[in-house]
């Protein structure tokens, strides 16, 4: 499997888990910009049934102004995308890309654009706390034991 982003995987439901997935982006300042319903587009234009599949597209609105004040180009890569899946097993899946994924590595652009780096690896701050956060509280809304029988 390609590495596409930061990974988790959750022992919740698909809708407990994408609500937690846009409330720990909401408490960490990352405003989700866009849903796009995988499974619905794929019944609607090829009819074919797929797995519950959501895409987020998300940002914040200080790297954004700071990103377009840089370069007005840098909107193509500046969303951050967020897929959260349903496994067969009825865990949720959830790969965040990073913000400016395709330059983070690059040390030319970082030495270019040392203030917009910087604030590129703060908001990969944010989203690995939200993340942190969805998997922390999973246990909250998982079921209760079963009560054994004596």
């Amino acid at each position: 499997m390609e590495d596409y982003g930061r990974r988790v995987v959750v022992d919740l439901p698909f809708d407990r888990a994408l609500i937690d997935v846009i409330n720990a982006l909401r408490q960490e300042g990352i405003h989700v910009l866009s849903r796009f319903d995988v499974r619905a587009y794929l019944k609607r234009t090829l009819h074919h049934d797929f797995r519950r599949y959501t895409l987020l597209q998300a940002a914040t609105p200080q790297l954004t102004l700071d990103a377009l004040h840089e370069d007005l180009a840098a909107g193509a890569i500046l969303p951050i995308t967020i897929a959260v899946y349903e496994l067969a097993d009825g865990e949720t899946a959830i790969v965040v890309s990073e913000p400016f994924a395709p330059l983070l590595a690059d040390r030319g652009w970082r030495e270019a654009a040392p203030r917009l780096a910087r604030r590129a690896d703060d908001e990969s701050e944010l989203l690995a706390r939200a993340l942190s956060r969805v998997q922390r509280d999973a246990p909250k809304y998982a079921a209760p034991p079963a009560a054994s029988r004596t």
